[in-house]
């Protein structure tokens, strides 16, 4: 075979062996993805679509704190009621930390929602009220998703819109928070909805509190937090809905403000942050004024305690605490009891009967609450005065 015969041969030969390498790229189908592939592409996704639609909020303060310490620093105005742990509330003996659960309690103190286990061990949100002095015996939620670990309830003033964190797939990780609202017609909640991003991440996303009288919002996340702390941030709510323009600000800034890497970033209005400010401080002197004026017990002509730290007998201390509960739920029963006087007295037939009942039940629990208290007190005296 001549050069140029052998040469020819050679690139004949080439060009075969590179269609045939074509013929098999073109017949060779990628592997399907895995399980897990399509998992972690399904969140990817999940996660994008609620990027784009993150709320513009406008946080004004955070707070790193030990899980231990986050309900002392929730401060919210009367007229809000109260959140408290389970613990605190039910005297239990907490094995894990206090956030394991907490509790909310109605402005009135007659009304409670709280997070325990049924027979499954999920946990569940259960209601009760209070009826003179004893507690009604509890009735779970409806409406509410009953396979999924539900938790952490804060109830409107309104007494329907209801936020609490749950545990389920159509989250983002960990608990999310959701928003719903009573039917009173079906006597159930309406299907909650996730209220997205920012407040909502791949981490613990504990607590939503709104405080209606100043305007100001408690939002509580384990995210990028070790096991035993937690940040409490302040914010400012909305009254609609706002939600960022990616195009406008890019998708790393969208993406930065999604997971509130900087509160600063958030000051849209350095006004509006000032003021919300300003109430927060006021809030918080109010509260701390409220807190240590309330307390005041005569030991004696000469005696008197502005604290239960006071104390000196470890008996009359415990009876204190006692006091101070029964007095707190006087004033609530009192002011229930007014107010369904004044009702009373302008309604209808139909609705004075349905009345007449609970305000006499009320009645009778008021004369024996100043019964009872007057004899608490009594005890007290003896005790700090051995």
């Amino acid at each position: 075979m001549t050069t140029k015969n052998a040469f020819i041969f050679a690139f004949l030969l080439l060009l075969s062996l590179d269609a045939s390498a074509q013929r098999r790229r073109r017949n060779t189908t990628p592997p399907p993805p895995t399980p897990e592939e399509l998992a972690e592409m399904a969140r990817k996704e999940k996660m994008e679509r609620k990027l784009l639609v993150t709320e513009r909020v406008t946080f004004i303060d955070s707070l790193l704190l030990k899980k231990s310490e986050v309900m002392d620093m929730i401060v919210l105005d009367n007229e809000c009621g109260q959140v408290m742990t389970y613990t605190d509330f039910f005297k239990t003996e907490n094995t894990k930390d206090t956030l394991d659960r907490s509790l909310f309690r109605s402005q009135l103190g007659d009304k409670i929602i709280f997070s325990e286990q049924d027979a499954n061990g999920t946990l569940r949100l259960y209601a009760s009220e209070k009826i003179g002095e004893k507690w009604t015996e509890k009735s779970m939620l409806k409406g509410l998703n009953d396979t999924v670990s539900n938790n952490y309830p804060y109830m409107l003033a309104d007494g329907a819109t209801m936020y609490y964190a749950s545990k389920c797939d159509e989250g983002l990780g960990g608990y999310d928070i959701y928003m719903t609202r009573w039917d009173a017609d079906e006597k159930r909640f309406l299907k909650p909805e996730n209220i997205g991003m920012p407040f909502n991440s791949e981490a613990n996303d504990y607590l939503y509190v709104i405080d209606e009288f100043n305007n100001l919002g408690w939002f509580l996340t384990d995210r990028g937090q070790s096991a035993d702390s937690a940040c409490l941030y302040c914010f400012i709510p909305n009254d609609t809905r706002r939600i960022y323009n990616v195009n406008a600000i890019g998708h790393d800034t969208l993406v930065a403000l999604a997971n509130i890497n900087s509160i600063r970033d958030t000051w849209e209005d350095k006004v509006k942050v000032d003021e919300a400010k300003e109430r927060l401080e006021k809030l918080k002197n109010r509260v701390k004024k409220t807190n240590t004026s309330n307390f005041h017990f005569i030991i004696n002509d000469n005696i008197a305690y502005s604290s239960i730290s006071q104390f000196r007998v470890k008996e009359s201390r415990a009876l204190a605490e006692k006091w101070v509960e029964m007095s707190q739920h006087f004033k609530n029963v009192s002011k229930q009891l007014e107010s369904l006087r004044k009702e009373y007295a302008q309604a209808s037939a139909t609705r004075k009967s349905e009345l007449k009942p609970k305000i006499k039940e009320l009645e009778i629990s008021h004369e024996k609450l100043i019964t009872d208290i007057h004899s608490l007190e009594k005890e007290i005296r003896i005790f700090e005065q051995r």
